[in-house]
């Protein structure tokens, strides 16, 4: 059985970004009447939601929960 679970080709390092992820993730809290209320927003680095990068693994679900939580403790603007 190997000890590996992906081949040697998981681990090389790409020369040219793929242009099918975005750059940043923004979170959207809306109060009153749909989108024409008053919001209130965050913005996280894609890096950061996927995984990429220095961070080492995607944002847990955990994680984006408390933002939206903290969204919600703030109120509109």
């Amino acid at each position: 059985m190997p000890t590996e679970r992906y081949g040697e080709l998981a681990r090389t390092r790409t020369h040219e970004p793929s242009e099918d992820w975005p750059t940043m993730i923004e979170v959207v809290a809306y109060w009153g009447e749909g989108r024409r209320g008053r919001r209130r927003s965050i913005e996280i680095p894609a890096d950061q939601f996927f995984g990429r990068g220095t961070y080492g693994a995607p944002l847990s679900g955990a994680a984006l929960i408390g933002m939206v939580e903290r969204l919600r403790r703030q109120g509109p603007k």
